[in-house]
């Protein structure tokens, strides 16, 4: 709100400098895909549609406002700011662990009950985030966006800690998503400045990187669909919303049956597909998933003991909500990351580090969006602004001053 209140004053004051970008037009898209679809959606469906196009309102004014007040020298330290506030995240999520394990109850960790897939029983940190995802989430992106920031100001000793302490926080939340770290720093490295190498080393790095982020990506998306349990775990992971439904192939090793069962992602994501098929072009409407999910469940085509029922992929559920609007409006988001970030590649200057880093967690979105909704987290819209507000800044402008700066620059 302070953002937004001092971002009002500058435009009104004349001394905001706007240079159009597609990331502005995505957004411009995502905001009406989902105004078309509240205005299409009626009954009893129609105020969660408002609600959740509200949400996509303040999602495009948070943009707006990042666009506005980040100028250079903001953008400069953006990557070292974010990575310090997350890293006291991350050092809330490990207190709140740490009193979950004593047995003590805290708002910062869940109990240390919660069951964790293979590994068996820990408490996850969440930190005052939504839950383990969210703050594994944030700690994703903010690893490769502080090592981008430190490496192009000079490495100090105090930056490894820093790390080390992301990364901690990250590895508490036990969540999936801290895989994606993996490809991340790979894709970083290799678009990271050439450092005198060949083009033949070069290569070698890119292919790594492609290799890694491929291999990542199919475990990440396999392992989020199905799973492989001792058939007694089945009615206590059932219970704990990991898995459902019939097991897919069963087994024995070392005297005791194992069984491949489905994940509730599994579920959560063939909805979705069949949301798709029932009501293309349309969609179901913002926020409308779930409703269709119940619908299902009563005819006995969904897994009753399932009670999360959002979408579970950002690819998915844009569609299945939003139809063809949200199709266009997500295809408009990935490739105006997918452009900014190489033209900031090319254009980086003094900052190649900072475009290395961008091209990284843009790799870790792409893959954690298989299986997670990502366009309700704001860090991820924020990080789109601020690459949007970067190209801007170094983009060459033919236009008039008057058309770039004040109320009319919009």
């Amino acid at each position: 709100m302070g953002l937004a209140g001092a971002s009002a004053v500058l435009w009104w004051r004349g001394r905001v400098s706007w240079r159009f970008v597609l990331a502005d037009a995505a957004v411009v898209a995502w905001l009406g895909a989902n105004l078309l679809g509240c205005a299409l959606t009626t009954g009893v469906g129609a105020r969660d549609a408002l609600v959740e196009t509200l949400g996509a309102a303040y999602l495009a004014c948070l943009y707006a406002t990042v666009r506005i007040t980040a100028t250079p020298l903001l953008l400069d330290r953006f990557g070292e700011w974010f990575g310090r506030s997350a890293a006291v995240a991350a050092a809330v999520g490990l207190a709140g662990s740490t009193a979950s394990w004593l047995g003590l109850s805290a708002r910062l960790a869940t109990v240390a009950g919660t069951p964790i897939p293979y590994l068996g029983q820990a408490p996850r940190a969440q930190a005052f985030t939504a839950g383990p995802q969210m703050l594994a989430s944030i700690l994703l992106l903010a690893i490769p966006l502080f090592i981008g920031s430190r490496l192009d100001r000079g490495w100090r000793r105090r930056d490894t800690a820093l790390i080390v302490l992301l990364v901690l926080g990250l590895a508490s939340t036990f969540s999936k998503t801290a895989v994606c770290a993996v490809p991340a720093l790979c894709v970083m490295w290799a678009s990271g400045p050439p450092a005198g190498e060949g083009v033949r080393r070069r290569r070698t790095r890119v292919w790594v990187a492609a290799a890694t982020s491929l291999i990542v990506a199919l475990l990440f998306f396999v392992s989020s669909h199905v799973m492989v349990v001792r058939r007694a775990t089945v009615p206590w992971m059932s219970a704990a919303q990991l898995v459902a439904g019939q097991p897919l192939a069963s087994f024995t090793w070392a005297g005791e049956p194992w069984v491949v069962i489905p994940t509730t992602y599994y579920f959560n994501n063939g909805a979705s597909v069949r949301a798709v098929e029932q009501f293309w072009p349309m969609g179901v409407g913002p926020s409308g998933q779930p409703a269709f999910t119940a619908t299902l469940q009563r005819n006995q085509r969904f897994p009753r003991s399932i009670s999360i029922t959002e979408p579970h992929s950002t690819y998915l559920g844009a569609v299945a909500e939003l139809g063809a609007a949200g199709l266009v409006a997500l295809a408009l988001i990935l490739i105006a990351g997918g452009t900014m970030t190489r033209r900031l590649l090319e254009a980086s200057g003094g900052f190649r580090w900072e475009a290395a880093a961008y091209a990284g967690a843009g790799t870790a979105f792409l893959i954690e969006a298989l299986s997670t909704d990502l366009l309700n987290c704001r860090h991820y819209w924020w990080l789109l602004a601020v690459m949007a507000a970067r190209l801007s800044s170094r983009q060459p402008t033919h236009a008039s001053p008057r058309s770039l700066t004040g109320r009319g620059g919009l």
